[in-house]
């Protein structure tokens, strides 16, 4: 009997299916008999359950073959079957398990659920559900959510708000699961489906805030006084603005005052162009850059120590309901060096500086400050310059201007030193300076000063471009003499009979005599000099400089050199106030080339000829006694024979020679990771700690700024530190009314900082601050 075609049995041949699920490009599709049949979106599984169905009733597939073809179990294509006959399309809807009936949700549950939203900021109604899963082992429906939001007023048709404004995510919270969505195009509807939207509360109502639409746009100061729709704007910053409108006492609302000068030196936009994070966690680069600019002005010493922070007071200042958690944070600072983006960020700083008259040309003061690292791991070490001896650690070479503005900074490792770091620092801040618009003319006629460490012949030629030709001098240099007191001293009293006139910022001025002389430097030349007396010990000390009489005069030189103390003021400042020793967590490399290091053998072997020529040398004296008349014999002490030194020293004199030969076949050097039986050197990655910097360092001018204005207003200098911050850190009531930011500081028991707060204030109202968050309120200050 033949066999019909479709009974063949070829090898390597399989009949073609009846029914094929194809998926591809985003979409499921369905072939029957090789024509297809259904399309639908990948993952919606009520439009696979349909499709399971309608085959199955159509009589185009058995139960075994659609359970094959989808791949799904055979008593799950029964279930499906069962339920559409029993309640149709409904009964093939998925539904999330949990809590049916309102008697489930019981106070308590919804207790929690108000915590999540109100204390923790979470809105998303999956990520309200996953957190009371994860914090109590609740399994609660989204409707039942839902429910409990919509009894007390927080009621939210599209959870999460349209403006892509999210609160912060918790530490192990996962991503919330889109939403499944059957869009079924009806014939002949020309108007799309709206969701109905409810009305707000009567706090919304009357403010009319909006926040970011779905385009991203920030929102203006004069929306906020129009009535939107409450679909244009999220619920977190719904709450924000309400609360802002209930006003409320915060404890960092002087804070607030560093807002117009923020805007007035580029703060974010510096940090942006450079900076390509746009958000992190539902936080923008703004507000988080901005918390970590508060953390230093309200002197958090670490991030650890931000835990003491009051989240929603802190919040505030960022335009946020809480401010980022410690781990946000830090999370953050990591992506930020993976960017590695630290030294380009300190160049736009320093652009910024100069371009905004924060920093001026002209006199560039440079030294180095080392940073001890006490970390197990082995790195390189320096010279820490107060204990005065070689530790573990990095530099940062610190430039500041003639006020001693720091400008300009380079955090390095301990293997490089001032004299290397001083014609780079030369070579970027000319090359930023004429980025900042400086002309050629000042460019080249910039004065670096700086102390002994810089001391060096080859330095000086740099500098004075004597490897280049006459006429290509790089900048101008002042620096202390080393080695002069072998000198200076032997000069005649009648010698100093000019003085320089050196002022002070605070103390008092200071009559310096001096004369001029020149000096023969060996390896660069004659050398002008410039030799002061000083004190009441008539000290003195000698000024070398390559600049002449015209171009820099010697009452110009004693003034600049005698003002270096200025600069070692300034580190001080930026490490006791605002910590520059810190580095938020410790990021080790291995070195591309581990350096050469001495050779322990090596060393060994010397140690042991030392020791060997030592007892050479006493069995040498010996020897001399017995062929000179010897002493008189002391008693109880045996005298060896002649003989018996002479074999001593034939042994001695025979191991030394065996040493000689082993370290001459013994390499003086080798490489660190040889010596150390295979551990390898290390180096520190700073580019979490030179973004942190540049934050403080620009904390660090913006408070200077302010204690000038605040000068105006108030006649003590040497208090007008603490004076700002005592100002800063008052309490004060913020409130949002009319549209515009009401930050109303307490009142001040002294009179003369009550006088100089209300006046400060009304400076900075002229400025015309806003707040630096989406919103951009106007913001008015004022004391109670």
């Amino acid at each position: 009997m033949a066999r019909a075609m479709d009974d063949l049995d070829f090898p390597g041949w399989q009949p073609a299916k009846s029914v094929e699920v194809v998926e591809g490009n985003g979409l499921t599709q369905v072939l029957v008999k090789g024509q297809p049949y259904m399309r639908w979106q990948s993952g919606d599984e009520g439009c696979t359950r349909l499709a399971i169905v309608q085959l199955y009733k159509c009589g185009l597939g058995t139960e075994e073959d659609l359970a094959a073809a989808f791949g799904r179990h055979i008593n799950s294509v029964q279930n499906y079957l069962r339920d559409f006959a029993g309640e149709g399309i409904q009964g093939l809807m998925t539904e999330r398990r949990g809590p049916k009936g309102q008697w489930k949700l019981t106070p308590e549950l919804r207790g929690k659920i108000l915590h999540i939203v109100l204390r923790e900021g979470i809105w998303k109604l999956e990520a309200i559900q996953q957190r009371l899963l994860e914090a109590w082992q609740e399994a609660v429906s989204v409707p039942s959510i839902q429910q409990v939001l919509e009894e007390n007023g927080l009621d939210e048709a599209n959870a999460g708000g349209v403006g892509g404004a999210v609160v912060q995510a918790e530490l192990f919270a996962r991503e919330p699961e889109p939403q499944l969505q059957l869009v079924l195009p009806l014939e002949g509807s020309a108007v799309p489906f709206r969701e109905p939207v409810s009305t707000g509360s009567i706090a919304e109502r009357q403010s009319g805030t909006v926040t970011n639409n779905a385009a991203g746009e920030e929102v203006g100061a004069a929306d906020l006084g129009t009535e939107r729709q409450r679909n244009s704007y999220s619920s977190a910053q719904r709450v924000y603005l309400d609360r802002l409108e209930q006003g409320a006492y915060n404890a960092y609302a002087g804070g607030l005052l560093f807002a117009p000068l923020l805007a007035r030196y580029q703060f974010i936009p510096t940090l942006s162009r450079v900076i390509t994070t746009a958000a992190h966690e539902g936080y923008s680069l703004a507000e988080l850059a901005l918390t970590l600019f508060y953390l230093d002005v309200f002197g958090f010493r670490s991030l650890e120590d931000f835990k003491r922070a009051y989240p929603e007071e802190f919040g505030v200042l960022m335009g946020r309901t809480q401010s980022p958690s410690l781990f946000t944070l830090r999370r953050f600072l990591h992506q930020v060096r993976k960017l590695g983006q630290g030294e380009a960020l300190i160049d736009g700083f320093a652009r910024t500086y100069l371009q905004s008259g924060l920093a001026a040309w002209g006199v560039m003061y440079i030294d180095g400050h080392f940073m001890p690292y006490y970390g197990l791991y082995p790195i390189s070490k320096g010279w820490h310059g107060v204990r005065q001896m070689p530790m573990k650690g990095s530099y940062n070479f610190l430039a500041v201007d003639e006020r001693f503005v720091p400008w300009l900074f380079l955090i390095r490792s301990s293997s490089e030193d001032l004299l290397q770091k001083i014609p780079e620092l030369i070579e970027k801040a000319k090359r930023i300076g004429e980025q900042a618009g400086v002309s050629r003319q000042r460019l080249g006629q910039l004065i670096v000063v700086f102390d002994r460490e810089g001391y060096s012949a080859e330095l000086y030629r740099y500098l004075e471009g004597k490897d280049q030709g006459a006429g290509k001098r790089r900048a101008l240099f002042v620096s202390w003499a080393k080695y002069s007191d072998k000198w200076v001293n032997d000069l005649a009293e009648e010698q100093f009979n000019r003085v320089a006139q050196v002022t002070y910022e605070i103390r008092e001025a200071e009559a310096i005599p001096y004369l001029e002389t020149t000096r023969t430097m060996n390896k660069y030349g004659k050398i002008r000099a410039v030799v002061i007396q000083s004190g009441r010990h008539k000290k003195r000390a000698a000024i070398y400089t390559n600049g002449t009489a015209e171009e820099l005069g010697a009452e110009r030189i004693v003034q600049l050199i005698c003002g270096r103390w200025g600069e070692e003021n300034a580190i001080k400042e930026l490490l006791h106030k605002h910590l520059i020793n810190y580095t938020p967590g410790y990021v080790l490399e291995e070195l591309e080339e581990q350096p050469l290091v001495e050779n322990p053998e090596h060393r060994e072997l010397k140690k042991q000829r030392a020791g060997l020529v030592s007892e050479l040398n006493r069995l040498k004296i010996e020897l001399a006694d017995h062929l000179l008349e010897p002493p008189a014999k002391k008693p109880g002490t045996p005298s060896r024979s002649q003989k018996e030194v002479m074999d001593d020293i034939a042994v001695i004199e025979g191991k030394i020679l065996l040493a000689d030969d082993q370290l001459e076949k013994l390499p003086s050097e080798i490489r660190f990771d040889e010596a150390h039986a295979g551990e390898k050197l290390l180096k520190l990655n700073h580019e979490k700690k030179r973004f942190l910097d540049c934050i403080k360092v620009f904390v660090c001018n913006s408070r200077a700024e302010m204690c000038r204005l605040l000068l105006k207003h108030y006649d003590r200098p040497k208090e007008v530190i603490p004076a700002l911050a005592m100002i800063v850190e008052r309490t004060g009531y913020v409130k949002l009314e009319g549209g515009r930011l009401e930050v109303t500081l307490r009142r001040f028991t002294d009179r003369e900082i009550d006088y100089a707060a209300r006046h400060l204030c009304e400076d900075l109202n002229r400025m015309q601050p806003v707040t630096l968050d989406k919103f951009h309120l106007p913001i008015h200050y004022h004391v109670q």
